[in-house]
């Protein structure tokens, strides 16, 4: 009898235990790994074929989910990777190191974006602008030279001063205030000859990312804008060789494994120019000389796959020798150390230290008159950062930074025995910056979605240092010093900080429809001081003082984004309205180079940006391309007590990169045989310039009379590019081949004038136009990859 009930029991147990097991649920957590550099991917998808269900991984590659026990068939995918099949007893919580296989081998065939085709609805970030880097080398540009701004500037918000001037201006930012980092590290100049390029070699680059709104609060320093570029790691299988050559410069890249956990990057590039400019029809250039090279190195080691080491270095150099007898010289000089350890799944620190140098020199060899200046810039960093997913739908990143900034504004000396130039050499500054950052998203629902971040950042000024004051109730100048004080070696002289908050929403209207907001607080503590409208050698940098408050920008965006046909179309319209405050702006006859009173020769201006931003985009097929329109205003006033200093008597007037109207047009048609027609559209706005309103007499010589200041324009831009391109792989699989470029810049050979000055001739005032590229320019280049 008592064996029966035993029996009766262990039979009903059994019986039950499916029911139990069923109830039960599981914690699966995958991490999502690229198969040959062994680091997480973020953004990475798992579904599970039994029951529909998935999810997707946070910033470091993790994907957590509950599940009840039993046989699952495992789908994982991500953008670049082929997609995985994995079948995984789930009879008790597990952990599961994933490894995702690329596409290619070959990153520069394949369009790496890590991005989902919907990006634009689901992501909370607005305002943000990713490149591609094998389509920027297909694209029709200037002497057939890839480039990475120029292709920025063909995107809705973003221009720049001229044709062939320096940097960008995002919003109605100056070019200053534009954050570019290259693999965390600052680089405060981002042109070589002059602005006709930008100085990052494309070939070694691997991601590009504008933010032209409200950022991350882990970011600071600038007011306008942040551009993140990174360089590719080393290749794990094997050994690559890729470069290219084009009219103006040859360019080489090697990468592979030196060892199984230790592999390496590198390349360079050299201009040859001379012969080039002497073929454009403005004077100023073609009887000009440059010279041009820049180099990257980056090695990464894995010695586990909890912890990453990286070790990146960047260097450039330029020579220009304007027609007379000056010559310019400058260099960028950039390492930068990381040590990334996943100290669990949901857990990841990140320690970084840098060094970003700049520095210029111009040499005079004027018999007699020899001399050399220079002027230099040096930023040293050290950063901690720890990256916590509390749940899959909430990330938390929080983190510290100190910088120490070292700024020379001027140093003039003379060169030779008989050079007839006095000494002169302005006191360097030195400068302290710490800050520390909480940044959080959120998917509070589905449909809704929320980025908040708060940066709190203190500047110091600091010795040694002399300081004047100047009388009260008079504007300041040299002959209104009436006091100075000198401060000691690292003393503090003026401190300045405050609060950053950063907030981003998202709201999903419908599947394929998305509404966004943005607003956020900068401030920026570094200026470029320069009263020309484009970028010149002879800008310097200096640190807010005393009497040069840091810039503070306030801006607020709206969007709205709609996809169509599967994701193939993109359609989005963003309106934003940005206040500034402590902007520099310049007296008139301002004396800027070699002033020991600087501050008597600046002023500071308000300012206000607003615009709407219309972009359209086909992604899809065999005709791919976007159309961008902006409507635009950047404005200043200057208002003081002081009526000698006020600018058009206090009142808005456009800043000198105000344009109101843009345009950019650009299609890529896939053709048969490998074959690709690429062309670009360009029009907008001339940008504000002062002109002679009228003359007087001042001791019998005629004057000219300038009243306003940027109350005229420049004539309007316009400018259409072609390009074939002709790609010799006959697979996708192909790992040795190459992709040939023919161009012509500028088709219809339009004389778009980049300033227009006035001169005295037989007691008449006459106006020239400046035009630097006044003709069609053809070119050739060719890209090979082995």
């Amino acid at each position: 009898m008592k064996l029966r009930l035993l029996l009766l029991y262990f039979s009903s147990l059994v019986a039950l235990c499916p029911s139990v097991l069923a109830q039960q649920r599981l914690r699966l957590t995958v991490v999502v790994r690229d198969g040959v550099s062994k680091k997480p991917i973020p953004g990475a998808s798992l579904l599970i074929a039994e029951t529909k269900s998935g999810a997707r991984a946070d910033s470091v590659g993790v994907i957590s989910l509950n599940h009840q026990p039993g046989i699952l068939t495992m789908y994982v995918s991500a953008v670049g990777y082929i997609r995985g099949r994995e079948t995984v007893v789930l009879d008790f919580n597990k952990r599961i190191d994933y490894f995702l296989k690329p596409r290619s081998t070959d990153l520069e065939e394949v369009d790496v974006r890590a991005t989902r085709a919907d990006k634009n609805i689901k992501a909370v970030q607005m305002g943000q602008i990713q490149l591609s880097m094998p389509e920027l080398k297909r694209m029709p540009v200037v002497l057939g030279e890839p480039d990475i701004l120029k292709a920025l500037t063909l995107q809705a918000g973003v221009t720049t001063a001229g044709e062939g001037a320096g940097g960008f201006n995002v919003r109605g930012g100056r070019a200053d205030q534009n954050l570019v980092l290259l693999d965390g590290a600052p680089l405060f100049n981002t042109s070589h000859l002059l602005g006709f390029y930008t100085n990052v070699n494309p070939d070694l680059v691997q991601d590009v990312s504008l933010n032209k709104g409200a950022f991350s609060a882990q970011y600071g320093g600038r007011v306008s804008s942040l551009l993140l570029m990174s360089t590719r790691n080393g290749n794990k299988d094997g050994w690559r060789v890729s470069g290219g050559i084009s009219p103006v410069s040859v360019r080489a890249a090697i990468d592979g494994p030196i060892t199984k956990k230790l592999t390496l990057i590198a390349g360079g590039r050299i201009a040859f120019p001379n012969y080039l400019l002497k073929a454009f029809p403005a004077t100023s250039v073609k009887n000009s000389r440059a010279f041009f090279y820049d180099g990257n190195l980056k090695l990464t080691y894995t010695p586990d796959e909890r912890n990453t080491i990286s070790l990146s270095a960047y260097r450039s150099q330029d020579n220009f020798r304007f027609p007379g007898d000056t010559l310019y010289g400058w260099q960028s000089n950039v390492v930068t150390g990381r040590w990334s350890y996943l100290i669990r799944p949901n857990l990841q620190l990140n320690l970084t230290a840098l060094y970003s140098g700049y520095h210029l020199n111009v040499d005079g060899v004027t018999p007699g008159l020899t001399f050399r200046f220079t002027s230099y810039i040096e930023q040293r960093e050290g950063k901690a950062d720890v990256f916590y997913t509390l749940r899959q739908k909430h990330r938390i990143h929080v983190g510290i930074n100190g910088i120490l900034y070292g700024v020379q504004t001027g140093n003039a000396q003379p060169t030779g025995e008989n050079s007839s130039i006095n000494p002169q050499r302005i006191n360097p500054e030195r400068g302290r910056e710490l800050g520390a950052y909480v940044n959080t998203e959120w998917e509070l629902t589905p449909r809704i979605s929320l980025q908040a971040g708060l940066r709190y950042s203190a500047f110091a000024f600091l010795g040694p240092q002399t300081v004047y004051a100047y009388a009260e109730n008079a504007p300041r100048s040299p002959e209104t010093v009436s006091d100075s004080m000198r401060y000691g070696r690292g003393q503090v002289v003026k401190t300045y900080g405050g609060l950053e908050p950063r907030l981003a929403l998202r709201v999903q209207l419908a599947k394929n429809t998305s509404v966004k907001a943005s607003a956020g607080r900068t401030r920026q503590y570094v200026n470029l001081i320069s009263n020309t409208t484009a970028i010149t050698p002879l800008d310097f940098w200096k640190l807010s003082d005393r009497y040069t408050p840091p810039q503070i920008a306030d801006q607020v965006a709206l969007g709205v984004f709609q996809n169509f046909r599967d994701n193939a179309i993109e359609l989005s319209v963003e309106g934003y309205y940005k206040r500034l405050q402590n902007q520099i702006e310049y007296r008139y006859g301002a004396n800027l180079i070699l002033n020991p009173t600087l501050e008597t020769a600046l002023l500071q201006a308000a300012g206000k940006a607003y615009g709407v931003e219309f972009g359209l985009a086909s992604n899809k097929g065999r005709l791919t391309g976007q159309l961008n329109y902006t409507y635009a205003r950047s404005l200043s006033a200057v208002q003081t007590p002081f009526d000698v200093l006020r600018i058009n008597g206090g009142s808005y007037y456009p800043s000198y990169i105000d344009r109101p109207h843009t345009l950019n047009i650009q299609a890529r048609w896939a053709m048969s045989h490998n074959w690709a027609f690429s062309t670009n559209f360009v029009y907008y706005t001339g940008v504000p310039a002062t002109y002679p309103d009228g003359q007087y007499t001042y001791n019998g010589e005629p004057v000219q009379d300038y009243s306003r200041r940027n109350a005229d324009r420049i004539p309007d831009y316009h400018r259409l590019d072609v390009a074939f391109s002709k790609d010799t792989r006959f697979s996708k699989s192909q790992k040795r081949y190459g992709i040939w470029t023919l161009g012509i810049y500028n088709v219809y050979a339009h004389k778009n004038p980049y300033s227009i000055y006035f001169t005295r001739y037989n007691q008449r005032t006459e106006s020239y136009r400046l035009s630097v590229f006044g003709t069609l320019i053809p070119s050739i280049a060719y890209n090979f990859y082995f």
